[in-house]
């Protein structure tokens, strides 16, 4: 007979168990409740003559059973009362004798027929309802037989050390639909390749695998050094599960030596033959895997591929981390006062939204042995910190895991800063690799090889028509490499060297403000960057990245360099195509003219190239400055077209320019309206040094059509909500119902 203690169930999972087996013994349906604060009724069930049964399961077993009583006679005792039922079902993980039943009878205070269940009786029909307990996997890994049967199902002494370890981890496990895909990717093919970054959860997803598998009759290896084990260990028409953790490990240029491929994709292929009685489940970091991919063609023509299921970080819905969450914090033993933590305003929503949410991270938060010498009060920050910066969690993956050449390559797009081509991302490591600092890298320098082996893993490739671009895989990633690399300048320059690109600029901006680093730092490095443009002879300086520079590091400079400066910037600017970024170029050639480096004639011809090949808002008031000063110099060629371009494109972008919130603040007045719209439409065509005529103004105060605007803006529209924001709401309040608690 089984004798659960169902501690390794939480509060919301007991119920869930309660619910099936008590409505299995009376052979009817109870209707179950999503978590929350349940009023008292965590199953109901309406008997055929109307009568309603309420079942409550409380799962209590750490708390005193004196605890529990006064808790039913005070709060649960009016629930009853309130609701009266027919037959009133109260289910606890504690043991209970017959005198314990009637305590909890007698404190219930019910008019109705009660019936109380404790753990020997909960033991008693999971015995009698095999299926009940076939279904809650987190309970039967647990029963004494059933660990016995899984432990006689590994093969060798290593398989039956790793049952222990998993069914001991099990308590925290989630089925998220990652199971269910890989499940039926088993069925269908015999294997699967989990693949993922580290930490994201490829070892947790195998190791339920491995107990559904092995509560199901199937025998299990653990593969540890090469495929010869699982082929020796083979046995036609038996059960047999095999497990190849980080298959092609860290060495993988020694485990793909000889015909080590080939003979795994033989091994995959036997495997597929035999499906029905056979199953094949591989981890790898998706780095290691694409390696293993160019180093051994053995996988293309075993057409590996289509066994492959990745698990992204994307495929975990908000409830998926709510529930990881939740699950590691109800067996983690923290203290209360740490588990206060996560519900002061709601806190937990803000670790399941994070952007670097992952599992690994999770465990290290929730971990007591972690937290030794943090103390509750400091624990909420202690949170923020690691979700903000996870050092840990990649210290490893990007030290280890890559040669220097792999980092090379990972830090050139995380100090990009944003999306970064394929030919630029090629050709700023090519300047890299022919610096001197880098002549000692080892590894494969081979781009091709690099990229592909880092795709999936720290890097991930973004396809856009014919064009390719990589970003990292996580924003935590660049988090982490931006705080290790920001005080090393010398590292900074060199990166911002290779890459010449605007996005450069931009993340030292950013660096400076979040104080990172300091103004000076940032001063040194920006002006590092000139000169090495310089010392190329600007060939091939990006006209903006170039005048960037040069407005950013004016200060402290001689007259006379000044004066060299603008005039290299400006022959970069005037003789390179225009782009639609190009606000710096445009206060560049504002300076050139006021000190004669260029001619108006010649500026006017590159603004008219501008104003046929478009702008950008953003560029709209560096470009009426300079017309402004051509028309000073008698050069107002540009002027009406400035204008025209100007009009349309304030007519185009009514929404953007005009906020409704400003335009009706002072209520339901069309006149005020009116008069508050024309001053904006004025501020914004003076800000772009263009004289509006009465007509123009005229024309875009119609085009906004005040009245229409005002009617739906002010209209009641309380009740509209998006089926965005309706399926957000939605799984927020789900949310908030598994993280309630009873007070």
């Amino acid at each position: 007979m089984n004798d659960y203690d169902f501690s390794r169930l939480n509060d919301k999972e007991f119920e869930v168990l309660c619910t099936d087996l008590i409505g299995a013994s009376e052979g009817v349906r109870f209707e179950r409740f999503k978590p929350g604060r349940d009023q008292g009724v965590d199953g109901r069930y309406f008997s055929p003559n109307g009568g309603e049964w309420i079942l409550q399961a409380k799962h209590w077993a750490a708390t005193p059973l004196s605890k529990l009583v006064a808790h039913l006679r005070t709060s649960e005792a009016p629930k009853v009362a309130a609701l009266k039922p027919d037959h009133y079902f109260l289910v606890v993980s504690h043991p209970l004798s017959r005198s314990t039943k009637d305590e909890l009878t007698e404190a219930l205070g019910a008019s109705c027929p009660v019936s109380v269940y404790g753990k020997e009786d909960l033991n008693d029909l999971l015995a009698r309802h095999p299926r009940v307990e076939q279904r809650h996997f987190k309970l039967w890994i647990s029963s004494a037989t059933v660990l016995v049967h899984l432990l006689n199902n590994a093969i060798m002494g290593r398989s039956d050390a790793m049952l222990s370890e998993i069914v001991e981890k099990s308590r925290i496990f989630v089925q998220t639909r990652n199971f269910k895909w890989a499940v039926d990717k088993l069925n269908q093919l015999g294997t699967v390749i989990i693949t993922g970054q580290a930490g994201i959860g490829k070892t947790t997803l195998a190791e339920q695998l491995i107990l559904f598998y092995a509560k199901n009759g199937f025998e299990f290896l653990c593969v540890s050094h090469d495929i010869h084990e699982a082929e020796q260990a083979y046995v036609p028409d038996r059960p047999q599960l095999f497990y190849f953790d980080d298959f092609l490990g860290k060495n993988y240029l020694e485990a793909l030596s000889g015909h080590e491929g080939s003979q795994i994709v033989n091994f995959i292929k036997r495997i597929h033959r035999d499906r029905a009685t056979k199953k094949f489940v591989l981890t790898s970091r998706s780095t290691i895997l694409n390696q293993g991919r160019i180093l051994n063609d053995a996988f293309e023509n075993g057409n590996v591929n289509r066994n492959e299921m990745e698990i992204k970080l994307q495929s975990l819905s908000s409830l998926d981390k709510a529930h990881i969450l939740y699950n590691h914090i109800w067996h983690s033993g923290l203290s209360p006062e740490h588990v206060e933590s996560f519900y002061v305003d709601k806190r937990y929503h803000r670790v399941i939204g994070h952007r670097n949410f992952n599992p690994r991270i999770i465990q290290f938060i929730t971990d007591p042995q972690r937290l030794i010498d943090i103390p509750a009060e400091a624990y909420w920050n202690h949170i923020a910190n690691l979700l903000d910066n996870p050092t840990r969690i990649w210290e490893h993956p990007f030290d280890a895991q890559l040669d220097d050449f792999g980092r090379f390559l990972v830090l050139l797009v995380a100090f990009n800063g944003s999306d970064i081509l394929e030919q630029d991302l090629a050709r700023a490591y090519a300047v890299g690799l022919r610096m001197p600092e880098h002549a000692s890298f080892k590894g494969n320098r081979e781009f091709g090889f690099v990229v592909r082996h880092l795709s999936n893993s720290l890097l991930t490739r973004v396809m856009a028509g014919e064009k390719r671009s990589y970003k990292l895989f996580n924003p935590s990633l660049g988090d982490f490499l931006l705080h290790r690399y920001a005080k090393d300048s010398a590292l900074l320059e060199t990166l911002f060297k290779c890459l010449r690109s605007l996005n450069t600029i931009k993340i030292l901006q950013d660096m400076t403000r979040n104080e990172d680093i300091s103004g000076e730092t940032a001063m040194g490095v920006r002006r590092s960057l000139f000169d090495h443009e310089e010392s190329l002879g600007f060939e091939g300086s990006h006209p903006e990245y170039l005048a960037k520079l040069y407005i950013n590091t004016q200060r402290g400079l001689s007259e006379s360099v000044l004066i060299r400066r603008i005039g290299s910037v400006t022959a970069v600017i005037l003789n390179n195509p225009v782009t639609r970024n190009c606000e710096s170029c445009l206060v560049t050639l504002v300076d050139a003219l006021n000190e004669e480096l260029a001619t108006p004639a010649t500026v006017e011809r590159y603004v008219l190239d501008i104003l046929n090949f478009g702008v950008d808002e953003k560029d709209l008031p560096a470009l009426g400055d300079l017309i402004g000063l051509l028309e000073l110099n008698d050069a107002d060629e540009a002027t009406e077209p400035f204008t025209r371009l100007a009009h349309q494109f304030m007519g185009d972008s009514l929404d953007e320019m005009f906020e409704e919130s400003i335009v009706f603040s002072k209520g339901e007045d069309v006149d005020a309206a009116n008069k508050t719209l024309l001053d904006m439409i004025d501020e914004k065509f003076t800000s772009w040094q263009v004289s509006a005529t009465n007509s123009m103004r005229d024309e875009i105060v119609d085009a906004y059509d005040i009245s229409y605007r005002m009617e739906n803006y002010f209209k009641e529209e309380e009740n509209y909500v998006s089926p965005r924001a309706e399926q957000s709401r939605l799984e927020a309040l789900d949310i908030d119902d598994l993280f309630s608690r009873e007070r």
